[in-house]
C-alpha cells in the first residue's frame, strides 16, 4: 500500500498551491463525519471532473503509466469489488467502481481510504450503490502482463464527499422464479462451503446486473463476460466468465438476468461460474 506516497504527494501540492479550495462533507453513515466538518484538498487540477474525463486522462497514460498529481472525480456509486460492504481487514482501504450517464461502464477506484483520508472501520462506512461521491487520487491505466487488457482506474486515494443517495436508487429485481434463486441466497450457498470449493451442483440466479466488467474485445474474442448482480443493492455476486451472449451490447447496467452457473466461494465472494446466461430483459438478448 503506498500511503507514503500518497501523503508525499500532498505536501509537494501544499508547496505549490497559495490556498487550498475546503470541501464541505455530507453526513452519512459515519459516525465521525459532522454536518459542517471542513477539510482542505489540495486542488491541483483546479476542478472536479466526471468519469468520462477521467477515463480519456487515463487512456491516454502509457501501460501501467500514473499521473504525476492527484484528481479528483465524481460519480455514482455502482458497484463494490472489495467483497461487498466488507472492510479488508489487513489495510482497511476498499475498491469500489463509479460511473455516470456518459461511461456506464465506470472507473475502477482502487484501494481507496475513507473521508479525510482515514482507514474504513467497519462496513457502515462504505458508501452504498446508487451514492454520489466525489474521489480523490492517482489516475493510471493498468495492463495486465500479456496485454490483453486494459483498465483505467483511480487509485492510492480517498473519498472527499459523499452525497447519499441523489441517484436513481438501485432498479429492484423481481421475485425469483420457480426453479430460480436470489442473489443473496446464492450467498448463503457460497458462505456453507469452504473458500476456494465449488458446489457440484448448478443454480439458476436472478438478479440485477450492477457492473460490467468486460470490455467488447473480451466478449468476441472469449465469448463470455464477468459482471455483478444484485437483489436488492445490499449484497453483490461477481458471475465470472459466463457464456450466453456473444456482444457487448447485448448485457446492460440495470438488466434482470438469470444465470446458470455452479457457486463457487472465492475468498468470501458468491462466485458463479461455469456457466451462463439463460434470461435477460435486455432487448439485444
Amino acid at each position: 500500500m503506498k500511503v507514503q506516497h500518497l501523503f508525499l504527494a500532498f505536501a509537494a501540492a501544499s508547496l505549490l498551491l497559495t490556498a487550498c479550495k475546503e470541501e464541505q462533507i455530507m453526513p452519512g453513515d459515519n459516525d465521525h463525519n459532522q454536518k459542517g466538518l471542513e477539510i482542505e484538498i489540495p486542488d491541483t487540477n483546479g476542478i472536479v471532473i466526471d468519469v468520462d474525463s477521467a477515463i480519456h486522462i487515463c487512456n491516454k497514460l502509457p501501460a501501467n503509466g500514473v499521473t504525476g498529481e492527484l484528481y479528483k472525480i465524481s460519480g455514482v456509486v455502482v458497484g463494490n469489488t472489495t467483497h461487498p460492504y466488507t472492510v479488508p481487514s489487513r489495510y482497511r482501504d476498499i475498491n469500489f467502481k463509479i460511473a455516470d450517464a456518459k461511461t456506464p461502464g465506470g472507473i475502477d477506484c482502487y484501494t481507496m481510504k475513507n473521508l479525510n483520508n482515514v482507514q474504513f472501520r467497519n462496513s457502515n462506512e462504505i458508501p452504498r450503490y446508487g451514492s454520489k461521491v466525489t474521489v480523490m487520487g492517482y489516475l493510471t491505466r493498468y495492463v495486465n502482463k500479456d496485454g490483453t487488457k486494459s483498465t483505467p482506474e483511480l487509485k492510492d486515494g480517498f473519498i472527499v464527499r459523499i452525497d447519499e443517495m441523489v441517484a436513481p436508487a438501485f432498479a429492484g429485481c423481481p421475485e425469483p422464479g420457480e426453479g430460480e434463486i436470489s442473489v443473496n441466497r446464492a450467498q448463503q450457498i457460497a458462505d456453507s462451503i469452504n473458500s476456494g470449493n465449488t458446489t457440484t451442483g448448478t443454480y439458476n440466479i436472478c438478479g440485477v446486473v450492477v457492473t460490467i466488467d468486460a470490455t467488447s474485445q473480451d466478449v468476441s474474442t472469449y465469448g463470455n463476460v464477468t459482471f455483478s448482480i444484485s437483489s436488492d443493492g445490499s449484497g453483490y455476486a461477481t458471475c465470472y466468465r459466463l457464456k450466453g451472449i456473444n456482444n457487448i451490447n447485448k448485457i446492460a447496467i440495470n438488466d434482470t438476468v438469470v444465470v446458470s452457473a455452479k457457486i463457487q466461494n472465492y475468498n468470501g465472494i458468491c462466485e458463479p461460474t461455469q456457466g451462463s446466461i439463460i434470461k435477460s430483459t435486455n432487448p439485444n438478448f
